[in-house]
């Protein structure tokens, strides 16, 4: 496939057929109730409907925001055999990373002191995110829900299309995926005022003398900060 970057894409395009956003997701699960409370924990979520059948979180001002629906009932009523075969896939399912299907939910909090404040804050309620990452037009952090699915947050590096094109890291259009980061050496970074253009520059967390994990390494070795 071609590769191709369109710095002018961004602010200045809509297609025909774009939804007016993306309202809400729907999971089922087998892990009900820790699915239900981590959600809950995550984003403050409220109950518009709860059940043992399914749940329906609200996070503002929309009906819900996220749904999760209990497969557990039906996984029971599987013949011995079907049962066999689910718990063998669901148990690949978690123990081998998938290179098919969804990655990940992501989510945008801005500007750079809010998204500080969603990490700390979720820190306290006992969440810790599995990878944090430098994209390199964006810096994210990704929790794992209790059935494998990636959860990021993330803040951009950008205000505007002239700070897209200006933010975006000089080595995107050749690697794209980024530069894990430690997230305490970041906000340190942040709270000795060091500067806005450094705080987003890829690799900026990793100690001297160290290499950082990037590209296809830091998917594969998403808790690994630095390379020794």
């Amino acid at each position: 496939m071609e590769k191709k970057l369109n710095k002018n894409l961004y602010k200045n395009f809509k297609s025909e057929f774009a939804p007016h956003d993306l309202h809400h997701v729907a999971f089922k699960t087998t892990n009900y109730d820790e699915m239900v409370n981590f959600y809950k924990t995550l984003f403050g979520c409220e109950p518009l409907y709860q059940s043992d059948q399914i749940t329906f979180l609200a996070y503002d001002d929309e009906h819900h925001r996220v749904a999760i629906a209990n497969t557990l009932d039906i996984y029971n009523e599987l013949n011995f055999i079907e049962r066999m075969v689910m718990g063998f896939k669901l148990f690949i399912n978690r123990k081998v990373p998938s290179i098919q299907g969804l990655d990940h939910l992501s989510y945008r909090i801005n500007p750079i002191e809010k998204w500080f404040d969603f990490y700390f804050s979720a820190k306290d309620r006992g969440l810790h995110p599995l990878w944090t990452i430098n994209h390199g037009w964006i810096s994210g952090i990704y929790y794992e829900d209790p059935d494998g699915n990636l959860i990021e947050i993330f803040f951009e590096h950008f205000r505007s299309a002239e700070e897209f094109k200006e933010n975006i890291s000089p080595d995107f259009e050749d690697e794209p995926i980024g530069t894990n980061m430690d997230m305490e050496v970041l906000y340190k970074m942040y709270k000795d005022n060091v500067p806005f253009e450094k705080l987003i520059v890829k690799g900026n967390t990793v100690p001297d003398g160290k290499k950082a994990v990037s590209g296809l390494d830091a998917v594969k070795n998403m808790t690994k900060k630095y390379k020794d």
